[in-house]
């Protein structure tokens, strides 16, 4: 599955999310989510998890209160990595 990219909402709640994991050694639940990215409905959290599970970012186990699961760990812009295989390129023929 090809990875879509985020909003502005979006990018800063996976932040977040990569942040709490690599400090706790675990998932947050919604409402530290909500707290950490100043969400102020509970809903908005829940739909901004959706959308990052449909692009493809995390996983979400069903019934968990701490069931999500980062699939990537750091967001690069479809250019970025064009720019990054370009690069890889140009180093091979030099040598």
């Amino acid at each position: 599955m090809a990875k879509l990219t985020l909003t502005q909402k979006q990018q800063t709640v996976f932040e977040f999310l990569q942040r709490y994991v690599s400090e706790h050694q675990g998932s947050p639940l919604i409402r530290e989510i909500q707290q950490g990215c100043q969400i102020t409905s509970y809903k908005s959290a829940i739909d901004r998890l959706n959308a990052l599970e449909r692009k493809g970012y995390i996983k979400r186990a069903p019934n968990k209160h701490r069931g999500i699961t980062l699939i990537q760990r750091a967001v690069q812009e479809p250019q970025q990595a064009v720019h990054v295989e370009q690069e890889a390129v140009q180093v091979q023929g030099a040598l």
